[in-house]
């Protein structure tokens, strides 16, 4: 992390109990949202249209591969969990 000078917060001490809450509505709203093939589908379409302005991305961003990225998040991630 500190080579490509990257600050990732610290999660909120109380990030446990809200997931807990979150995970509960999200299960009782996910039976209501209807996910046959075609919906996903256009789901699909729709987020393959959405493009992000260039500005909006960071200049390190551009400086280091997928694998690089996903290496950083997958030891910070397993630094938290510890």
């Amino acid at each position: 992390l500190q080579m490509l000078r990257l600050h990732l917060p610290d999660p909120p001490a109380d990030s446990e109990e809200e997931e807990e809450e979150e995970g509960a509505a999200a299960g009782s709203s996910r039976s209501s949202i209807p996910m046959d093939p075609e919906h996903v589908e256009l789901v699909k379409r729709t987020m393959a249209g959405v493009k992000l302005p260039s500005l909006g991305i960071p200049a390190w961003a551009s400086e280091i591969s997928e694998d690089q990225w996903k290496d950083v998040v997958q030891r910070t991630l397993q630094a938290r969990q510890s």
